[in-house]
């Protein structure tokens, strides 16, 4: 059998350490992502030799659990893949090895650790210098929203928009530093959600009544967050073009909306798509809700998990190991 430790210290290897994240905080659909301190670790290395003893993916932490582990790594692979058409020796050499605590299929983030995990490593396996921009651009094509990329990229708050230069493929972003007393409850249902199932149920055209209204709390979200006004922010969550469709895919909204109304809570609303659900709280009354949760869990016939999470102010990060 091979010794895969023996095998991989004498390799040439790089790790990264990739935040998940939320996205939307209600009315941002497809432009706010929100980095979180859960993450995915993801060691890169490139063999002497190709060894087909050795697999390709090997996953370790929560996510070795999980059943959609393996198209987590499919979608890694296959960018690889499509970046290195033309070195298949550098293909067939490279190992990877996933330790994640973030859950997949739940709206925090997991499939952009997966793409700029691979953008990334295809970059500096090829001796060239990541820069943010290009990763961003890239995986934004790769994604088809740029939100969740640009969190885990750069931490923190982050507002993301496509450039409005029709020959440019860039994102242009504004990060904004999260208030650190602002801390992130994030309920996660034991079922998954698929972009295309989510975006399914989305309509093609919307009032001009709606969009205005979601303007408008997009504005006083990013300038509540900017000024750290709590009772702003808290006004600012209510949103009319996605949340009211997808409940249906997430029943546990209505329920915690319900179950929350009368707790001190500063907001309650889908983590990006679902099917997990986020609760924003003060620090100085988690405990309180933290509880109340607590409670609520144990009488639902599949208990979701919670997670207890604060923002992630680093971003991708290549670690010294």
């Amino acid at each position: 059998m091979t010794d895969l430790k023996k095998v991989f210290d004498r390799s040439r290897r790089f790790t990264l350490r990739l935040p998940g994240s939320t996205s939307n905080l209600g009315p941002g659909l497809d432009c706010i992502g929100l980095a979180l301190n859960i993450y995915s670790t993801m060691s890169f290395f490139v063999l002497d030799d190709n060894d087909p003893g050795i697999p390709l993916i090997t996953f370790k932490g929560s996510i070795a659990k999980s059943s959609l582990a393996q198209e987590q790594g499919k979608l890694t692979y296959t960018i690889l893949s499509k970046l290195w058409q033309r070195d298949h020796d550098l293909l067939q050499r490279v190992r990877i090895i996933v330790d994640s605590e973030i859950p997949l299929g739940v709206g925090l983030g997991s499939s952009a650790t997966a793409i700029l995990g691979a953008l990334w490593a295809a970059s500096v396996l090829k001796d060239r210098i990541p820069s943010a921009p290009t990763l961003l651009a890239e995986a934004s094509m790769l994604e088809g929203h740029p939100e969740t990329l640009a969190a885990c990229l750069l931490g923190n708050m982050v507002v993301s928009s496509p450039s409005s230069y029709s020959s440019s493929k860039n994102i242009v972003t504004q990060r904004l530093n999260w208030p650190k007393e602002w801390h992130l409850l994030v309920v996660s249902p034991q079922f998954s959600l698929t972009t295309a199932n989510a975006r399914a149920v989305l309509p093609a055209q919307v009032k001009m009544e709606d969009a205005i209204f979601n303007v408008q709390k997009v504005a006083s979200l990013v300038a509540a967050v900017a000024r750290r006004d709590e009772s702003a922010f808290k006004d600012a969550l209510d949103d009319r073009l996605h949340e009211p469709y997808r409940a249906q895919l997430v029943p546990e909204l209505a329920k915690l909306r319900r179950e929350l109304m009368n707790e001190p809570i500063m907001g309650c609303t889908l983590s990006g798509a679902g099917s997990s659900v986020l609760v924003i709280v003060h620090e100085k009354r988690k405990a309180q809700v933290r509880e109340r949760l607590g409670y609520w869990v144990e009488t639902e016939n599949k208990p979701p998990r919670i997670l207890d999470c604060q923002v992630d102010d680093q971003g991708i990060q290549e670690l010294d190991l």
